[in-house]
Formats: C-alpha cells, structure tokens, sequence
C-alpha cells in the first residue's frame, strides 16, 4: 500500500514529469494548432491578425457542411455495426466458451492480425476487395453472383467494409474485460429464481457491460474520424472525410485550412467523449 498522500509534495514531484510531457507533447501542438487556424491576412506569419474568419469562409461552404455531417454519418454507421458485431464476438469467447485452451486460441486469432500496422491492413484490403480479388473470387465459386462486383473498392461501400474489419477490435475489447469481471454465481442465480436467458441479459449483463460498450463505442469514435488511411487507400481519395481532408489541405500547402478542420475534428471528437460521459461512468470500467 502506497504511504504517498494526494496533495503530498512527493506526489506533486512524481506526478511533475509527466504533466511536463503532456503539456509539451500534447497541449502545446493544440494550442498551436488553434493559434494557426486563426490567423488572418493574406500571407503565412506569426504576425498575422487574429480573426474567424478562416472558420466563417470554411463553414459557409455548403459542400464542407455537408462533409462534416457525412464524416459524423460514417462514424455512426461504423459504431452500430462494429457495437453489435464486438459485443457478439466478445460474449461468445467470453460466455460460450467454457474451455481455456479454446479460448485463449480463438482470442489470439482474432487479436493477432491486429498486431500489423494500421496502414498495411489498410492496403491489404485493396487486393481482397478488387475485381478479381478474394471476395469476388469466393462469391463467384459459391454461384452467388455470375461476373465480379466493382462496388467493393473504390467506394463507401469497401471503405465501410474495411474500417469494420480494423475497429471491431476496439469495440469488443472492453466489453470482454466487463463480462470477464462478471461472476458466474449472478448468472447462475439468476437462472435459479426461473429467469428466462433474455431477461438474464437483459437486467443483468447488459447494464453490468455497459461501461465497456460505452469506452470501447468511444475509441471506434475517435478511430474513425481520424481515419485517413482507409478512405485514402481503399477509398481511392473519391470520397472525403474530415480525416483525409485535413490531408489534402496540408499537401497544398493551405497551411490555415489545415489548422482549421484540425480544430473542428477535435471539437467533434471532444462533444462525442463527452456526450459518452454523460451517457455512463465510465470508471466503472476499472472497478
């Protein structure tokens, strides 16, 4: 047990380096990001006068308001269907599987192609989805379409295929750790007093998993409105996001811009987190 009180000049000293790394590493890069987004005049200088005007001319665009809605649209597309697929995935290796040997090998073959890099899972999907690639091969073996599909890449529909593949992950985590912290004697209670299974789920493990969907719905969140690896690679740069704008912008040098949609990206990402706050603690997360 720690002899380290909160308000102690001990803990003010241990917690001192890393609170110099957060704000170096972290607030710091935001405000200055902040500060560059409203610059004004004409050139690129520190000098420049602070204005909104960079977010006026963005947002009076019709075509970036509805980029913004579109980005907010995928995103929730993206949280129910990788929220329902990881909470099944993360009851059946959790309550279903009774064995551990089983369940340690299916866990890890589900996690371990997660273990490569964002950006390489993202490019292996552009064979898988192609013309002749591993989907349309296997559709046309088992007769279910007659000549291959182009819709898979190259459009929302493929994006949408690949960023459930790579945020399930994240959805299903959190909930495993919740379902793994539930006793087995509440269940077993529970069908011992006559409880029909769905009333069983329904009054006690889903509110007792709640915390876990609710943090791991965040990180899908978060996930995909910065993603611009995705929409960049499989998406073939015809559909933009808030993500692979920010992208665009700063390869044309429209350094403002940039800072502009960096800005609105982080109020949305911020609004979400706290809108999932204020929905459930949590903090029950650890307890």
């Amino acid at each position: 047990m720690s002899t380290i009180r909160a308000g102690s000049p001990a803990a003010f000293w241990l917690a001192l380096p890393a609170g110099l790394w957060m704000v170096l590493a972290v607030v710091l890069p935001v405000l200055l990001i902040v500060w560059v987004s409203l610059w004004g005049g004409q050139g690129v200088s520190p000098n420049n006068p602070i204005t909104f005007d960079n977010y006026a001319r963005f947002l009076a665009n019709e075509s970036y308001r509805w980029l913004i809605l579109d980005t907010i649209g995928q995103a929730a597309m993206i949280m129910a269907i990788t929220g329902v697929l990881g909470y099944c995935i993360a009851y059946f290796l959790t309550v279903k599987v009774t064995s551990p040997g089983w369940r340690i090998a299916l866990f890890l073959a589900f996690v371990i192609p997660f273990w490569t890099s964002t950006l390489i899972r993202a490019i292996a999907f552009v064979p898988f989805l192609g013309v002749n690639g591993l989907l349309n091969q296997l559709l046309i073996s088992l007769g279910l379409i007659e000549r291959p599909i182009q819709a898979f890449l190259y459009s929302r529909l493929g994006i949408s295929m690949a960023q459930v593949s790579l945020y399930t992950l994240l959805a299903s985590g959190p909930v495993v750790y919740m379902l793994s912290s539930i006793p087995l004697a509440l269940r077993e209670a529970a069908m011992t007093l006559k409880a029909p299974p769905i009333i069983v789920f329904w009054r006690i493990i889903l509110p007792l998993t709640l915390p876990g969907i609710v943090i791991g719905q965040v990180l899908v969140f978060l996930n995909v409105l910065a993603d611009f690896i995705t929409v960049t690679t499989v998406g073939g740069n015809k559909l933009a996001f808030l993500g692979n704008l920010i992208l665009l912008f700063y390869e044309g040098s429209q350094i403002r811009s940039t800072a502009v949609v960096s800005v609105l990206l982080m109020i949305l990402m911020l609004v979400g987190v706290t809108v999932a706050l204020r929905v459930v603690d949590i903090r029950k997360l650890g307890s």
